[in-house]
């Protein structure tokens, strides 16, 4: 989520040399860099094919946004269901504890 020694087109220039054909780069990063996101990928034939946005809770805007690439993969792009991480009463949703292990006997 955060560019602090390397930028993004670094980090897809480093992954499109280091992928093998097909192979999958997987990025959580801020929701409103959505566009440059994409562009850049693609720049490096990085192929966004999965994509979910994470809210902190139901009504909040999304913050982060989880995207799936393939090197060289077709177009064609998944939106899977919105990722919420609190619900209304402020508690972790069973997604997140699912996601974490939390509450796992």
């Amino acid at each position: 989520r955060h560019e602090v020694f390397v930028t993004f087109d670094e980090i897809c220039q480093t992954a499109a040399q280091m992928l093998k054909c097909g192979g999958r780069l997987a990025l959580v990063h801020r929701g409103w860099r959505l566009v440059e996101l994409f562009c850049t990928m693609k720049a490096y034939n990085l192929e966004p094919k999965r994509m979910r946005l994470v809210h902190p809770k139901a009504g909040e805007a999304p913050n982060l946004v989880l995207i799936e690439a393939v090197k060289d993969g077709r177009e064609g792009l998944k939106v899977d269901a919105p990722l919420f991480v609190r619900d209304k009463n402020g508690e972790t949703t069973a997604e997140i504890d699912r996601i974490y292990h939390r509450n796992e006997e």
